[in-house]
């Protein structure tokens, strides 16, 4: 049914994959994608716009053109990803009434409404307004519940593909962090907390993927913080740079203040790393302390320690039957698709 259908595309890709990552998951289904983003893309037909809502004139304009971008490519579905501006203009726009997918990334329904009361009726707003609405954990869907009361939410994140280690990757002493370099993501503490254990561990190395604003403070800091030659920023890594990443480590940190599920994580867990995450309700949907992983105490340096002291296979095998039951693309793409035929079937859409 939805080959012969358009899906039209909307959301940030500034700084992260999470788009790029949903268009490759679903967009062979349809006949025909446009893509409405913030910046220039290269895998898919775009337009730009200005998702800003500070100047209320630049705000009013593009309202007006993601309708005009609506009305003339007429598509069959919409899909908007986060309730914040991406969704809030969109959803405004959309007064013809298209059937609209809107799924939630995290700080859109956990941190945004406690802003201002703006971005809390905008978030709201836009949640009420969708056809129908997805999340990538429980607690994200609690969250959503908060706002605009018991609505279905669907649990599906993007998934990962589970790839063999390369012949002649070895693992090493390596500690690695991927996630952007933004205050939420909290690397400056990642640098200052595994200050104690690279010290006492010279065969250790602690590897710094991506950027972001804060990336020549952090250069800085561990330049400060840690010995000489026990650090290593990578710059942005994808595809195979990434997976090469995740193979050659034994473990995996990431400690934002506030998250849903990460695919970095998911991923961390489906090429074997050991992984160290922040105590956040969606790490502990996929991590159990000291069981499959460690939920940080706050001391990197001891929580390395204390993982280091679990048996690895268990582990690994452990986190990677976890991946093949929950995670993997193939499983998350029927989810997806799910939600799209019963919009067309007439099951799901609300007006």
């Amino acid at each position: 049914m939805l080959k012969s259908k358009s899906l039209l595309l909307i959301g940030g890709s500034k700084g992260n994959a999470h788009l790029r990552n949903y268009h490759h998951l679903v967009a062979d289904c349809f006949h025909e994608v446009l893509i409405v983003t913030n910046q220039e893309i290269d895998y898919e037909a775009f337009r730009v716009l200005n998702f800003g809502l500070k100047n209320p004139y630049k705000l009013y304009k593009s309202i007006r053109e993601m309708r005009r971008i609506i009305l003339d490519f007429n598509p069959d579905i919409i899909h908007v990803h986060q309730a914040n501006a991406f969704g809030f203009i969109t959803l405004f726009a959309n007064n013809i009434g298209k059937p609209t997918v809107l799924t939630t990334w995290g700080s859109d329904v956990l941190t945004l409404p406690k802003r201002s009361l703006f971005d809390k009726w905008m978030v709201k707003y836009s949640l009420r307004k969708a056809s129908e609405i997805t999340a990538d954990a429980q607690f994200m869907a609690d969250a959503i519940h908060s706002l605009v009361g018991n609505v279905p939410v669907t649990i599906a994140n993007f998934g990962v593909e589970i790839q063999s280690i390369e012949e002649g990757a070895e693992r090493k002493n390596v500690i690695y962090s991927n996630r952007m370099h933004e205050p939420l993501y909290q690397i400056d503490q990642i640098i200052s907390q595994l200050a104690d254990f690279l010290s006492k561990n010279d065969d250790w190395k602690l590897h710094i993927a991506a950027s972001g604003s804060q990336t020549e403070k952090l250069k800085q800091l561990a330049q400060e913080k840690l010995p000489k030659g026990s650090y290593q920023f990578l710059g942005f890594q994808a595809g195979k740079d990434n997976q090469q990443n995740y193979f050659t480590s034994r473990i995996y940190v990431s400690i934002p203040t506030t998250d849903g599920t990460s695919i970095s994580l998911l991923e961390s867990l489906a090429y074997g790393c050991l992984p160290i995450v922040s105590d956040l309700p969606a790490n502990k949907e996929w991590i159990e302390d000291g069981v499959n992983g460690i939920i940080s105490t706050g001391d990197l340096s001891k929580d390395v320690v204390r993982l280091l002291q679990m048996d690895t296979p268990s582990v690994q095998e452990r986190n990677k039957t976890i991946i093949h039951q929950k995670a993997t693309k193939a499983s998350n793409r029927k989810k997806f698709l799910a939600i799209y035929e019963a919009i067309f079937s007439g099951a799901a859409f609300k007006a």
